[in-house]
């Protein structure tokens, strides 16, 4: 098994990041509102939940073992363009990072440590409902 997978009824997430306590914190809040959540440590692993389960979206972590968020974004544009990549990392340089992912083709970006998962959960929501692939309104 590439992950850990809690099947539910709802929309597919699959969520990519080597920090397991934030990974069980985004299963526990999006399973609860019905959504069937699949979890990757790793990019390697988050890529095969990825062609298993072909989420509508993706939520991955910038700096992963191995494989690091912009191949993880890279390869999923290529492999799967029209699922919406969310990447939610610590790493800070001023929004040069999140200008750059966001011309690379990821739907949105998010700073950890996260106020609140709420604001996440809607842009969830807004990936779901924007079925063409193509990146949201850049937040600030």
């Amino acid at each position: 098994m590439a992950g850990i997978t809690r099947r539910m009824a709802g929309p597919k997430l699959v969520a990519i990041d080597d920090e397991v306590e934030f990974t069980k914190a985004i299963e526990q809040f999006f399973s609860a509102r019905g959504y069937e959540v699949h979890v990757a440590l790793t990019g390697a692993s988050g890529l095969e939940l990825v062609d298993d389960h072909d989420p509508p979206v993706v939520l991955v972590d910038l700096k992963l073992p191995g494989m690091d968020g912009d191949e993880l974004l890279s390869r999923l544009r290529r492999t799967h363009p029209k699922t919406k990549v969310i990447i939610i990392t610590a790493y800070n340089d001023g929004g040069k990072t999140r200008e750059r992912l966001l011309a690379a083709g990821a739907y949105a970006h998010f700073d950890k440590p996260l106020s609140s998962l709420r604001d996440l959960a809607e842009t969830v929501k807004r990936a779901l409902a924007d079925g063409s692939g193509s990146p949201a309104v850049p937040r600030p």
